[in-house]
């Protein structure tokens, strides 16, 4: 396998043959043969026509009898958070806690005493018995160093005494607003924070210099290439140090000279005035490295009981959930961007923040009419009947992962009983009602590779084909719809339609080659597809 920099090959004619090659804009007809010229699509078609139109020293990519596709777009991820976990302690797939105290143990002995001890992907769901790790947990494992590992979800984190005295977070401490500390009955904390809490002790840990930012970002962007991911739209801002740092930031190792890999950044709501006053809101900047939606946050995340409901939890019914902003704070803050004539993304996993994510833009729209705002609602997962009708009615695009099947299937409807859980997860409905869809991994959240979340969104099942006959089957999409999430779909997220996301003649040339064609596999093997090529601009950007 070799990835290689963006300015190391010449533009000129590259002819792909020796397989096929499928486009959405055709009904994804298999054609024979592609060619791309001065980084533009020229011809799909008949292999015959692609050569006869090749210039003299057209470079010839065989396909090997793989399948060749617009070039795959994750719509939704954190690959900066990605690439600084690579540095971290890696706790995805721990079977218990006692294994993850284990972990701590076994990475304490290796590092000087005082040295932060920083995981994350840990999931207590998958745990015999279920329970949160607490400070008690992380001080015996590692009681001469400040510990804080990060939940699989990102919205709750688990800290040890000396992480908390660090950060200056004790019995005194209030809850900031849209955050909790949990608390033991004397209230001192427990170490559990959720949602905006976690900034309380994330906050305290050290941060990688920037050259070491720079070393691991550049090698994640690689590994999106060698998964055929050719465009990127991340939340990153905040792992940065703010939207300059993340911009100046991916301008140094991504994009043509660099990692050839398209960047779409978004913006955190509260950075949103600063950066407007400077210019940059959604679609600043150029091809390679642009300004998307603005990120807002109207829930937390359902594995950690923080997704707002409008009822409360089957299984804690104690809570609905957290909202992270007041009704009329999100009305604001929504209103703020739809008049700045920005793109909003806000995160709603719960029906409840969904219909307060709704009901804000609702209200903007009543301010200033705006026929194709495309804003976006990230998530998605519970939603009954009649939220999914207000998606249609609002004119949203649905930005979906949905790896997530796979991942929640088996304590979904432990969360919200059986009703809610027959009404979640909904992409084939949100396609009938015809709302327009996007799809990401959520990496780190879900791991990388595209193919993960286009076998769950076709066969509703995890890895090892559970559950029989997929989580709510009538939910599955074709094998077309899937592939949609992340070639058209999430070009028309970012209003860039005319530009890639399909291999129609003048549209970009970025290209990802499968090892085989996803529309002559059995659904089940969807999964062990793998990319052989990416060509971003008409360059050779990986190539196995």
């Amino acid at each position: 396998m070799r990835a290689v920099r963006g300015d190391r090959e010449p533009a000129g004619d590259l002819l792909l043959v020796g397989g096929g090659a499928r486009s959405p804009h055709d009904g994804w007809r298999l054609h024979e043969a592609l060619l791309i010229r001065d980084g533009r699509v020229a011809v799909l078609g008949p292999a015959v026509e692609a050569r006869a139109s090749a210039r003299a020293g057209a470079r010839v990519v065989d396909l090997g009898g793989g399948c060749a596709l617009p070039g795959f777009a994750d719509a939704h991820l954190h690959l900066l958070g990605h690439a600084l976990s690579l540095a971290a302690l890696a706790l995805a797939g721990v079977p218990a806690l006692a294994a993850l105290r284990e972990r701590v143990a076994e990475e304490a002995a290796r590092r000087r005493p005082g040295a932060w001890i920083v995981g994350r992907g840990w999931d207590q769901e998958r745990w015999p018995d279920g329970r949160l790790p607490s400070r008690a947990d992380l001080d015996a494992a590692a009681p001469a160093h400040p510990v804080w590992l990060m939940r699989v979800c990102g919205h709750v984190g688990v800290a040890s005494s000396l992480a908390l005295r660090l950060a200056g977070v004790g019995r005194g401490t209030v809850d900031p607003p849209g955050g909790a500390i949990d608390r033991e009955p004397g209230g001192a904390p427990t170490g559990v924070l959720r949602e905006a809490a976690v900034e309380l002790v994330a906050g305290a840990v050290p941060r990688p210099d920037v050259a070491e930012r720079a070393r691991l970002l550049s090698a994640a962007l690689g590994s999106c290439l060698a998964h055929g991911i050719t465009q990127v739209q991340t939340d990153d801002a905040a792992s940065a140090g703010g939207v300059d740092e993340a911009l100046a930031l991916y301008a140094s190792v991504a994009g043509p000279s660099g990692v050839p890999v398209r960047v779409t950044l978004m913006i955190p709501a509260a950075a949103f005035p600063a950066a407007r006053e400077r210019g940059v809101g959604t679609g600043w900047g150029d091809r390679w490295l642009r300004a998307g939606h603005v990120k807002v946050f109207a829930d937390g995340s359902l594995g950690a009981r923080t997704a707002l409901l409008r009822e409360p939890y089957a299984d804690d019914p104690a809570t609905c959930g957290i909202a992270i902003h007041a009704p009329e704070e999100l009305r604001r803050i929504v209103r703020d961007v739809h008049l700045a004539g920005s793109q909003l993304g806000i995160h709603a996993i719960g029906d409840g923040a969904s219909h307060l994510a709704l009901d804000a833009i609702a209200a903007a729209q009543r301010e200033l009419r705006r026929a194709d705002h495309r804003h976006r609602l990230i998530h998605c997962q519970v939603t009954g009947p009649d939220t999914l009708r207000a998606y249609r009615e609002a004119g949203v695009v649905a930005d979906v992962q949905p790896a997530f099947v796979g991942s929640d299937w088996p304590w979904v409807e432990r969360r919200l009983g059986p009703v809610r859980a027959a009404a979640s997860y909904a992409w084939g409905t949100l396609m009938r009602l015809g709302v327009p869809l996007c799809g990401g991994s959520d990496c780190p959240i879900e791991p990388l590779d595209p193919m993960g979340g286009i076998a769950c969104a076709v066969t509703r099942q995890d890895a090892d084909g559970r559950p029989p006959g997929g989580f709510l089957p009538g939910e599955r999409l074709s094998v077309a719809q899937a592939l949609a999430l992340v070639t058209s779909g999430a070009a028309h997220a970012t209003f860039e339609e005319g530009f890639r996301g399909a291999l129609a003649p003048g549209l970009a040339g970025d290209v990802t080659v499968l090892d085989r064609d996803p529309f002559a596999v059995a659904p089940e093997e969807l999964r062990a597809l793998r990319a052989t090529a990416a060509v971003v601009d008409g360059r050779v950007c990986h190539q196995v």
